[in-house]
């Protein structure tokens, strides 16, 4: 038994060994590079959204909260539109603003990028994200959320004509934002190494009262040309997405009732923020499709996109959202919109 409690006791000595001099620094070394390393991928890692139907009523207000918000979530904000040059107009403010607002207006136009993209066509709506999403690099990590409020009227108007119908909009083109973004902006590359929701990219769908009470009053009557019917469809497919891609993105449906409040179509973003500024709603919200509200405000959607984005009470969820005047609501305050989420 002697000889092999000796070897036990050499061995035991062996791994009690201080580390020398030269070990403790090279193990020092180490540690600093891999702390520096981490520290570069995370300054590398730029966070952006992406609004798609950015010049309609709903989609310019939800620009310009994003870049109102007051923590720079975001590093740009991209405002996808049919057509560059009426995006820009809408969007871009003007160079005529007092001297106490200029500061603050070149810096909302620095982080504002508009982008022309027909989302009727997959692929253009895949190249366009492609070209965002390698701005910084192949090696650079972009975490997106993206916002989508395309939409059209419930019934024949100006705005069915150049094949811009409920199917065309409210499906098709929805589908393919949905598809292109999965494929573009969801993937390992942008997911986030940590546990945290909040860091996942997130798809906001902004939808409608009504999608799955199509056979009840007033939606049978909402739905006569598709509308209800097309916009449920997208949802159950950006649903079906994540649950498929789970690691990789969340959603968020956003519910309203009829739309007032605008839409703000002919102002430029600084003349934007300034119209919303003072604005007081009281909220509404209720999960799943079974509140009735009698409007809802577009200021109020456009804000609960914003906080609902960085929230993990309104992660995988679906809602209807309503609102009515009154000094109670939760306007840019954090805490009362996670209450209501």
């Amino acid at each position: 038994a002697a000889p092999s409690l000796k070897a036990t006791s050499s061995s035991s000595s062996s791994s009690s060994r201080r580390p020398s001099r030269r070990e403790r620094r090279r193990r020092a070394v180490a540690v600093a590079s891999t702390n520096e390393t981490e520290t570069k991928e995370e300054d590398q890692t730029k966070r952006i959204a992406i609004v798609f139907g950015a010049t309609g009523g709903v989609g310019q207000l939800v620009c310009a909260k994003l870049l109102l918000d007051e923590n720079r979530r975001y590093d740009v904000v991209h405002a996808m539109c049919r057509n560059k040059e009426t995006g820009e107009a809408k969007l871009k403010t003007k160079n005529n603003a007092s001297p106490a607002s200029s500061s603050s207006s070149s810096s909302t136009n620095a982080r504002l990028r508009v982008t022309e993209v027909d989302v009727r066509e997959e692929k253009d709506v895949e190249k366009v994200l492609d070209a965002i999403m390698t701005e910084g690099g192949e090696e650079a990590k972009v975490v997106v959320d993206i916002v989508c409020c395309l939409g059209t009227t419930a019934f024949p108007s100006q705005r069915w004509k150049e094949n811009n119908g409920p199917e065309q909009t409210d499906d098709i083109a929805t589908a393919n934002v949905i598809r292109a973004a999965r494929k573009i902006c969801f993937n390992e590359r942008n997911t986030s190494d940590t546990n945290n929701n909040n860091d996942k990219s997130r798809f906001v769908l902004i939808s409608s009262v009504g999608v799955t009470r199509t056979d009840s009053m007033p939606y049978v009557i909402l739905n006569l040309f598709g509308v209800l019917k097309y916009k449920r469809k997208s949802e159950k497919y950006l649903e079906q997405t994540q649950k498929e891609n789970d690691d990789t993105f969340d959603y968020t449906i956003v519910r309203p009732g009829r739309l007032t409040d605008g839409p703000y179509t002919s102002y430029d973003l600084n003349t934007l923020l300034k119209a919303t500024s003072s604005e007081r709603r009281q909220v509404e919200i209720k999960l799943g499709d079974d509140f009735d509200p009698q409007e809802t405000s577009r200021i109020a959607v456009a804000d609960c996109v914003a906080f609902s984005l960085a929230s993990d009470l309104a992660r995988n969820k679906a809602f209807v959202i309503g609102t009515k005047e009154g000094d109670s609501g939760p306007e840019r305050d954090g805490k009362k919109w996670e209450a209501l989420f």
